[in-house]
């Protein structure tokens, strides 16, 4: 078996219409985390949410979509600026791989938010460096631009 693994990173930025601080909030406060967490058509219940926001804390997350089934997400925070940077490690544990990728350091992928003022608004870049197959990263890219659509309609009530 041929490893088609390579270290990838994966950067999306969005410009947000809403105040750095309140961007913020939506991914360190559980009961908004859950009204935006997954691309669209997914839901998340409140439930499967918890998130100890500091350094070394743990969070986690389960999204589901009707008909398609349930996607839980954990990590644990590496760094925590408020309002400015938020640096967490991110494990698939439906990965058909994940035990094998944990065998080798791999199957964690570390992820960070920044925050930053922009015009009134908020300019958001989400980078995700870690092990993603080659011919997966076209698909996870447009899986967090989905995630990053969900939480601009959160912001906006839309």
């Amino acid at each position: 078996m041929t490893d088609t693994t390579a270290l990838n990173e994966i950067t999306v930025t969005r410009v947000l219409d809403a105040p750095r601080a309140a961007v913020y909030r939506a991914w360190t406060e559980p009961e908004q985390f859950a009204q935006w967490w997954g691309p669209q058509a997914f839901t998340t219940d409140p439930s499967t949410v918890a998130l100890d926001v500091r350094v070394g804390g743990t969070w986690k997350a389960t999204m589901a979509a009707e008909g398609i089934g349930e996607f839980p997400f954990t990590g644990v925070y590496r760094e925590v600026v408020a309002d400015e940077r938020l640096v967490f490690t991110l494990v698939d544990p439906n990965d058909e791989n994940v035990a094998a990728r944990a065998e080798r350091g791999e199957a964690e992928e570390l992820t960070t938010v920044t925050f930053a003022d922009d015009e009134g608004g908020t300019k958001l870049t989400f980078q995700q460096v870690g092990q993603v197959e080659a011919e997966k990263t076209a698909e996870v890219e447009a899986g967090w631009n989905s995630f990053l659509d969900s939480l601009a309609d959160h912001l906006t009530g839309a």
